[in-house]
C-alpha cells in the first residue's frame, strides 16, 4: 500500500506554490519542449513548482531535465528557472509503476494545490492555465481534465487504442458507479493535496484519479473541464497487455472497496433488492469486458504475436475466452450467485454456452459477410462482437439466470 502522508516532507504546504507533478519513462524527446511549454501557460501571478518523477529512463530523461535545470536556472542552488518558477527530478531507482511515481511526486512536493499531467504532450499545457483558474474558484474539487465533456475531444488516437479507451472508461462508469464524472480514466487533472489525506493507494491501475474517485467516496466535489486529447508524436506508448490487465485487477480492487465501504455505511445489500437498472449495468459491465478481451485475443491471435491463425480460427479463439470469462463474471457478480457446486456450474455453463451459441452463429456470419466484401477485418470484426454481445444479454438474461427481461 501506499500512502502520501507516508512520504511527506516536514515542511508546511506553502499557500503560493502549484505543483505540477510529471511522471517520466523514456521521455527525452518530449520534456525539454515540455517544460518550456508548461513555463510559457503558467498563470500570472502563480508561483509554480514542477516535479519530473523519472523512473530510471534508460533514454536518460532524468538527465536532460538535470541539465535543462543547469542551462536555464538563474539560481542553481535553488533551481529557479524564472522568478515564479521551480524545477525539480526526482530520480528513482527502478521503473515502480506510474501511481507509485505520482505518489511519490506528491509526497515530495510543496504545493497546497497539485496538477498531474502526462509528459508526451497528450495533455495540451495551454489547458494547464484554465485548470488552475478552475480550482482557485473551487478550491475544494477535483478538476478534471475531460475529453468527453461538451468540448473535449480526442485526435489523432489509432482505432484500436481508441476502442480500448472507450472501453475501459465504459468500464469505469458503470461497473463502478461513477456516472456522474464523464471522463475517471483521465490523467490530466488538479485537486487541492488535502483531498488524499488518509487515502491509501494499493492497486497497480495505471490511473490515479479514479482510486481517488473510489476511495473518496463521493465526498468532495467534480468539475471537468474539456481539452483535445492528442496522440503522441515522439516516443512509444505505454500501454500493453500488461497495463490492460492491471487496469482489469485494479478495478476489481476497487470494486470490493465499494462493496465494502457501502456495507459498512448502510449495512449488507440484500440480494432482492438489487433493481433491474444495477443488474443491467453490471451485466453490460462484463460485456463490455468480454468484447475487449475478445477483440485483443483474436487480433493477438490473428496477426502472429500468440499465433497465425486464419482470420475465423482467430475470431474462434477470442469467442472461447470471452464467453468463459462472462459466464464466471456474471455468475459471481452480476447475479451473485455463491454456489460453487462444480456439476450446477457446469450445467450452468452449458446454458449458457447454448444460450449464447445464436449470438455466437450471428457473429460468424457478419463477419465472414464482412470480411468477404472487402470491409477489413479489425470493422468487420468490431461489428461482429457488438451483435453478438446484445443477443447474449438477451438470451442468458432470461434462460440461464431466470430473470425477467424487464425486471
Amino acid at each position: 500500500m501506499l500512502n502520501v502522508n507516508d512520504t511527506l516532507q516536514e515542511v508546511k504546504d506553502d499557500q503560493k506554490f502549484v505543483s505540477i507533478i510529471i511522471p517520466t519513462f523514456n521521455e527525452s524527446l518530449n520534456i525539454r519542449e515540455l517544460l518550456n511549454q508548461i513555463q510559457f501557460n503558467i498563470p500570472a501571478k502563480t508561483n509554480v513548482e514542477i516535479i519530473i518523477v523519472d523512473d530510471n529512463s534508460p533514454d536518460g530523461t532524468g538527465l536532460i531535465v538535470e541539465k535543462y535545470i543547469e542551462e536555464n536556472s538563474k539560481a542553481p542552488k535553488q533551481k529557479l528557472i524564472s522568478k515564479n518558477v521551480l524545477i525539480r527530478v526526482i530520480h528513482r531507482k527502478e521503473k515502480a509503476g506510474l501511481i507509485a511515481a505520482i505518489v511519490n511526486g506528491i509526497g515530495l512536493c510543496k504545493g497546497k494545490n497539485v496538477l498531474i499531467m502526462d509528459a508526451d504532450f497528450s495533455h495540451p499545457p495551454e489547458v494547464i492555465n484554465k485548470m488552475i483558474s478552475e480550482l482557485k474558484k473551487a478550491p475544494n474539487c477535483i478538476i478534471i481534465g475531460s475529453r468527453y465533456v461538451d468540448g473535449g475531444a480526442i485526435d489523432g488516437m489509432s482505432f484500436k487504442r481508441f476502442l480500448l479507451s472507450q472501453g475501459a472508461n465504459w468500464i469505469a462508469r458503470h461497473g463502478l458507479s461513477l456516472k456522474n464524472v464523464y471522463d475517471p480514466m483521465s490523467g490530466f487533472f488538479a485537486f487541492p493535496k488535502h483531498v488524499l489525506q488518509d487515502v491509501e493507494f494499493n492497486t497497480n491501475g495505471f490511473k490515479i484519479l479514479l482510486e481517488i474517485l473510489i476511495k473518496k467516496n463521493n465526498n468532495i466535489c467534480v468539475k471537468e473541464i474539456p481539452y483535445t486529447f492528442r496522440d503522441r508524436k515522439h516516443g512509444q506508448s505505454k500501454l500493453d497487455f500488461s497495463t490492460i490487465v492491471d487496469y482489469l485487477k485494479a478495478v476489481w480492487k476497487l470494486y470490493r472497496y465499494g462493496r465494502k465501504s457501502k456495507r459498512q455505511n448502510t449495512q449488507s445489500e440484500s440480494r432482492k433488492s438489487v433493481k433491474f437498472i444495477s443488474k443491467a449495468a453490471r451485466f453490460y459491465t462484463v460485456g463490455a469486458s468480454g468484447f475487449v478481451l475478445n477483440y485483443i485475443i483474436s487480433i493477438l491471435f490473428s496477426n502472429g504475436i500468440l499465433g497465425n491463425l486464419e482470420y475465423l480460427q482467430a475470431t474462434a479463439v477470442g469467442i472461447a475466452v470471452s464467453v468463459t470469462t462472462n459466464f464466471l463474471l456474471n455468475k459471481f457478480w452480476t447475479f451473485e450467485d455463491k454456489n460453487r457446486d462444480l456439476i450446477r456450474s457446469i450445467k450452468q455453463y452449458g446454458m449458457f454456452v447454448g444460450c449464447s451459441s445464436l449470438g455466437i452463429l450471428i457473429q460468424f456470419l457478419s463477419i465472414y459477410f464482412l470480411r468477404e466484401s472487402g470491409m477489413s477485418y479489425d470493422i468487420s470484426l468490431l461489428l461482429g462482437v457488438t451483435i453478438a454481445s446484445v443477443s447474449n444479454f438477451l438470451f442468458n438474461k432470461k434462460l440461464t439466470f431466470k430473470e425477467n427481461i424487464w425486471e
